[in-house]
């Protein structure tokens, strides 16, 4: 096992790196954060749709994950279960691009919700696969270089998706719509397919795993001891729904923002530019401290960074502000995507590591789907800015509990 990671932990770095990256700049052309709210609002969407987008995709992203978790727990290999199942993540964006073609003008509120149903396939994908994928990733790069692995991947996809964001903004400013959105998921699909090909081209070794194998019931059952016997897991798992519940406002930085300063729609390329440039810098410096420092403090320092996110908005003395909360927003970002996947790895043995990652994912996913349709509920009723003071409250909270209530895995372990 040992000589086989080290034999081709370069062409693994480098071509799991590069999936990353590719299938990060895929991604920046269709963001949940900035682009895609935005078409939902040229389809006739209203403010619950748009908070919807966040909520499916979170909830996609995390509830599966039980599920996948079981599906791979005895898999001696990853790899060609990803493979297969990664496609269903991908062609979603192609589907939505052709109905943007062929149906927005004719049903806009049809395609508005094929639109948002496909999102949700290509996330419940992605939900499934995630147990298994992260495994995979520790099972090929060992733990003390894992965070610069993700800082690298993350920053090579935030440095490409910076160029994106402006070609983004192109697409939105020249073409009429829904040319303009159709241009924005085809390079999406594009980049998706270019990634895929570098996921293929990785080495994973066979390992077999003693885990006992149950039902689905039982193995259910077997879940509320983990969280019994693991404060520290549980303390993250706290930490982690609190500052979930206080993401509700980040799906509306871009509407509020182009409303609030009176910006035309191709500001939201500019938004995306701002975020990535933010995610890029950050993240090539947070993964590398965190593999020396310990990544439960990037992390909490990323759920802080939301609540200056949120500051910045409320502030909102002009445009300016709004790019100060993107930046924030990047840093949070860049802390959940190096840190935030680290500890995961580090919480539990290679047997239990599945299960963690999937149990972390299903406890926080309910909580990540009701913060931004709360968060839309509270807009219409109250306002933009006392949603985000809502928001900012909970995100402190947040950070006070991970950062002084949860002890750093490996150390806990020594």
């Amino acid at each position: 096992m040992d000589n086989f990671v080290v034999r081709y932990y370069k062409r693994n770095f480098w071509v799991n790196s590069l999936d990353m990256g590719f299938f990060g700049l895929g991604l920046t052309f269709v963001s949940t954060s900035t682009i895609f709210p935005v078409l939902i609002k040229n389809l006739g969407g209203s403010n619950l749709h748009i908070g919807l987008i966040p909520a499916i995709a979170n909830l996609g992203w995390t509830i599966p994950s039980l599920f996948g978790a079981k599906l791979v727990a005895n898999m001696p290999r990853k790899l060609s279960f990803i493979l297969k199942g990664t496609v269903w993540e991908r062609v979603p964006y192609l589907i939505i691009a052709f109905l943007l073609i062929f149906l927005a003008s004719k049903n806009p509120t049809l395609t508005l919700y094929l639109s948002l149903l496909l999102l949700f396939i290509a996330t419940f994908a992605g939900g499934i696969l995630f147990p298994a994928w992260l495994d995979f990733i520790a099972k090929i790069i060992p733990s003390p270089m894992r965070g610069t692995f993700f800082a690298v991947g993350g920053g090579i996809g935030g440095a490409t998706g910076i160029i994106a964001s402006f070609i983004a903004r192109r697409f939105l400013e020249i073409y009429p719509f829904p040319l303009n959105f159709f241009y924005c998921f085809l390079s999406t699909s594009i980049s998706l397919g270019i990634s895929y090909i570098f996921l293929a081209l990785a080495k994973e070794p066979e390992l077999a795993i003693n885990s006992e194998e149950t039902d689905f019931l039982g193995y259910i059952k077997n879940l509320p001891g983990i969280l019994n016997k693991d404060k520290n897991f549980t303390s993250y798992i706290l930490a982690r729904i609190i500052a979930t519940l206080g993401t509700m406002g980040v799906g509306f930085y871009t509407i509020y923002s182009l409303k609030e300063f009176a910006l035309a729609d191709e500001y939201a390329g500019i938004f995306s530019a701002f975020l990535l440039g933010s995610q890029t810098i950050s993240v090539f410096l947070l993964g590398p401290i965190g593999d020396k420092n310990g990544h439960k403090l990037i992390l909490s320092s990323g759920i802080l960074s939301i609540t200056l996110a949120y500051l910045g908005l409320i502030w909102g003395i002009n445009y300016w502000t709004g790019y100060l909360a993107f930046i924030f927003l990047g840093i949070n970002y860049s802390a959940f995507n190096t840190s935030g996947l680290v500890l995961l790895t580090e919480f539990a043995t290679q047997e239990l590591r599945p299960i963690y990652v999937a149990l972390s994912n299903t406890i926080i996913g309910p909580f990540s789907f009701l913060a931004p349709i709360i968060g839309g509920i509270l807009a219409n009723k109250i306002g933009y800015k006392p949603m985000f003071l809502i928001s900012l409250v909970l995100s402190l909270i947040g950070f006070i509990i991970m950062y002084f209530m949860v002890k750093e895995p490996q150390k806990s372990l020594k």
